[in-house]
């Protein structure tokens, strides 16, 4: 019997030493995957570190005054500086949202999407993310030489409906109002009329006057801002500060007026303190759920994405 039992203890310790060894195996089989697993995805969700080869891009389009900040985008998430707006298949706000309805387009940077887009994309059962990633603001300028530094709201409303016409009404010289316009139906004469005129009937714009051999004298055609002692426009910040020079005032020959007392800038536009203030968004369809483009977004509405607005000369939102 103790000659049983003698033989029988090598066995019985063998077979704990097994169990403790199935055990620790399975914990840490168990533990170190999840571990690794989790690194796995906090590296999934460190923005810094994403870089997307071309073929992972997801398909983009934007409206015409975003599409420097989509390439310049796109050139930090790929690390590739060869990249431009050749690059991509660019059209314009309208356009872009008809790509994104139906399916041709995963994102695109846009304005707010009008009622008839978004009347087109219910009617599909479509539902927009509208994420906003821009601030922008629409000022006025003048020539440096006008006396006028600063108009209310009210006083562009004026001008613009013709019951100011001349500079001496707004404490400036004697001298008749210039009042240039944008294209109808462009996205800075859309702000125009939905941040400042309303309801409001807005003047006939300035025409320029060409010359066809054909046709003859042509004059029906919007004319740019011409920088006369007389003349006022209107853009966006971004477009005035590529197109003057309003940050360096190189030639110090165009001046942004305040608003209702507060001066257009990149402060007062970020913290929202001036008036005249709007949104440009990234906007994908809700039902959209391919990695590659959740993995865009996370990167743009984070730290870094805000830091490659900036740099690009866009406002951060």
């Amino acid at each position: 019997m103790r000659r049983n039992i003698n033989a029988f203890i090598p066995v019985f310790i063998m077979l704990v030493v097994a169990i403790v060894c199935g055990i620790m195996y399975m914990f840490f089989t168990d533990k170190l995957p999840k571990h690794q697993n989790d690194n796995k995805i906090a590296n999934m969700q460190s923005e810094n570190d994403i870089i997307l080869s071309k073929n992972e891009l997801p398909r983009l389009d934007a409206a015409a005054n975003l599409q420097p900040l989509m390439t310049s985008v796109v050139r930090d998430f790929t690390q590739d500086g060869s990249i431009s707006d050749g690059f991509f298949n660019y059209s314009n706000t309208d356009s872009a949202y008809r790509k994104l309805i139906n399916g041709e387009a995963d994102i695109i940077f846009a304005p707010y999407p009008s009622d008839d887009i978004l009347t087109m994309a219910s009617a599909k059962g479509i539902e927009f993310d509208i994420i906003p990633i821009v601030k922008e603001g629409l000022v006025f300028f003048v020539n440096n030489d006008n006396q006028v530094s600063s108009l209310s709201i009210d006083d562009i409303r004026q001008i613009y409906t013709g019951q100011v016409s001349n500079w001496s009404q707004l404490d400036g010289e004697n001298i008749d109002i210039k009042a240039f316009q944008k294209t109808y139906n462009s996205i800075t004469q859309n702000a125009m009329i939905s941040l400042v005129m309303g309801e409001l009937q807005i003047l006939e714009p300035e025409k320029r006057v060409f010359y066809d051999k054909n046709l003859g004298e042509i004059n029906d055609v919007i004319a740019n801002y011409d920088n006369s002692k007389n003349a006022i426009g209107y853009s966006f910040y971004y477009d005035a500060k590529n197109i003057y020079d309003i940050d360096e005032r190189i030639d110090n020959s165009v001046r942004l007026l305040e608003i209702d007392g507060i001066a257009p800038s990149y402060d007062t536009i970020h913290d929202e303190s001036y008036p005249l203030k709007l949104n440009y968004y990234l906007v994908k369809n809700k039902s959209n759920n391919y990695e590659n483009v959740q993995i865009f977004v996370n990167a743009l509405t984070s730290d870094r994405g805000k830091k490659v607005v900036k740099e690009a000369g866009y406002i951060d939102n």
